[in-house]
C-alpha cells in the first residue's frame, strides 16, 4: 500500500489533485476527474457500513 495525500479538491467536486511517494521513493501526482457516481452492490455497502459504523438513517428529526 501507498500513502498518498489529497492536495486540492476544486469546488464542485469534480476534480481532486493528489501526491503519493512509492516505495522506490519517487514522487507521483495526478488530478482525477470525476465521471459518475454509481451505486456500490449490497454486500460490498454492507461490508463498507459494517466496516466504517454507518449510524442508521432516522427518518424524523429528533425531539
Amino acid at each position: 500500500m501507498i500513502d498518498g495525500k489529497i492536495l486540492q479538491i476544486d469546488e464542485e467536486g469534480d476534480f481532486v489533485h493528489l501526491e503519493m511517494t512509492t516505495h522506490g521513493g519517487e514522487t507521483v501526482v495526478g488530478v482525477y476527474q470525476l465521471m459518475g457516481w454509481t451505486t456500490a452492490p449490497k454486500a460490498v455497502k454492507a461490508k463498507a457500513e459494517l466496516e466504517l459504523w454507518v449510524p442508521p438513517k432516522v427518518s424524523h428529526p429528533i425531539q
